[in-house]
């Protein structure tokens, strides 16, 4: 391997998006979105991976072509930017909101990865996640605590939704923190929206990434724009990041407030 690994995740609605792109603006960085989740690489290593089979995935996914891996649709559609990139590129960044169990495997056998896990204020998580059409999937199995659950949406042991799995993941990698200082970094998405230059000049001074024009071009843009996409990286963030407060069922955003306090976690309800 002759590059660095960065590993971008979260919960999903968490602005996982934003921050990968915010990461791939650097023209130094390779960025392939939530390979193991493709049909090239769907489930090619797992938490029980040597450390070769996952050097053997990385190679691999750092040259390939996919159409989805390179997000080349999203792009086409200008949902994502098509930043210029160096010919050889120094870092390998890979975005995913499933496959959370591989990460300790990952610490293990990489020891100067870097993982950066962005965490949004879990009612404006939910909120967003509970408008997603495409997302928040209702049927004859979905019940009144399916915000809570995300019980219809896990096929399998790599999805995770609901504001469960939100405090189980959050209280994790604040662990995984503590343990791995220089690997693991932990984002407020409510910082990085408030104080959007400070933010990534922090994240980009943790994994060693070199920012240039291309990035504040992007800063400037994702502030500056607003797509009523879903999936759109170009949001007027300051209206985004509050609206869950006058939308939200009270009932639920009351529940997930007090158990944040309850569990030591309310520093995230920004």
């Amino acid at each position: 391997m002759n590059y660095d690994l960065i590993w971008i995740n979260g919960m999903p609605r968490s602005g996982t998006s934003w921050l990968s792109q915010i990461i791939a603006s650097s023209e130094e960085v390779n960025f392939k979105m939530a390979p193991l989740f493709s049909h090239q690489f769907k489930d090619k290593v797992d938490e029980n991976s040597s450390k070769d089979q996952w050097v053997n995935f990385f190679d691999e996914v750092f040259i390939t072509k996919d159409f989805f891996i390179n997000q080349e649709e999203r792009k086409n559609k200008g949902e994502f930017m098509n930043f210029q990139k160096l010919k050889n590129q120094k870092f390998l960044c890979v975005k995913d909101v499933r496959y959370h169990e591989v990460i300790p495997t990952l610490l293990n056998h990489f020891g100067e990865i870097k993982i950066i896990h962005i965490v949004r204020n879990p009612c404006a998580t939910i909120y967003s996640w509970m408008n997603t059409k495409k997302e928040f999937k209702v049927n004859e199995n979905t019940t009144e605590n399916e915000w809570l659950t995300g019980k219809t949406r896990k096929i399998n042991k790599s999805e995770y939704w609901g504001f469960n799995d939100w405090v189980s993941l959050t209280k994790h990698y604040l662990i995984l923190q503590k343990k791995y200082r220089k690997n693991v970094y932990l984002v407020s998405y409510e910082d990085l929206v408030d104080n959007t230059n400070a933010e990534v000049n922090k994240l980009f001074e943790f994994c060693d990434i070199k920012a240039n024009e291309q990035t504040q071009e992007f800063l400037r843009l994702s502030h500056e724009k607003h797509d009523e996409n879903d999936y759109s990286v170009f949001k007027n963030v300051s209206q985004v990041k509050s609206k869950w407060k006058e939308n939200l069922d009270s009932e639920i955003a009351n529940q997930i407030i007090q158990t944040c306090k309850n569990e030591g976690l309310e520093f995230y309800l920004k």
